[in-house]
């Protein structure tokens, strides 16, 4: 009989967490620098929110995603507050929302990078690693696989370069259950 007192612990491990549909390999922004101010066209912050929508889009494939808009201006919004870029051309954007059911997870893959706000300063970000949980829900679970995620990046060196390689969305799931 269970015990509705005990905590049940969920497999959390990556590559159950994400499936093809939740994958997309080539995306592009196409953005050029004015060659007379050598601004970004469009603008540094257009180029985050395009990309931080997409994210939501993807993740909103997965059933879980109650407002799709608000999941976007939630990453939006958190992103505004501190980057999730990471380094090596990964950022992890991630966010408690209330427009989300589960923890969920997706991958976009853009092949020619995009620009991002870093930490320090812009950057070509190439792998975003999307995270959702829900507001109300423990912390346990969205920081156990943030934390394994970036432990991959950080200290597997050829995970980026086999996320590079990537021709088929469900070659993610392989390379993910490898590293678990």
């Amino acid at each position: 009989m269970d015990n509705p007192g005990r905590n049940i612990s969920r497999d959390l491990r990556l590559f159950r967490l994400i499936s093809p549909e939740l994958v997309e390999l080539w995306e592009y922004i196409d953005w050029e620098k004015d060659e007379q101010t050598g601004e970004i066209s469009p603008s540094l912050d257009e180029i985050t929110e395009s990309v931080l929508r997409r994210v939501a889009e993807v993740l909103d494939r997965t059933g879980l995603i109650t407002n799709v808009k608000r999941l976007g201006d939630e990453l939006i919004y958190r992103e505004s507050q501190a980057p999730t870029v990471i380094g090596n051309g990964v950022a992890i954007p991630h966010v408690r929302s209330k427009n989300t059911r589960d923890l969920a997870m997706c991958f976009l893959r853009y092949p020619d990078g995009v620009p991002m706000l870093g930490a320090q300063n812009v950057e070509i970000v190439s792998f975003f690693f999307g995270i959702v949980t829900p507001i109300f829900e423990s912390d346990t679970d969205y920081q156990k696989v943030y934390r394994k995620l970036l432990e991959i990046i950080m200290k597997d060196d050829l995970f980026l370069e086999k996320l590079t390689e990537i021709n088929e969305p469900g070659e993610i799931v392989r390379i993910l259950k490898l590293r678990s």
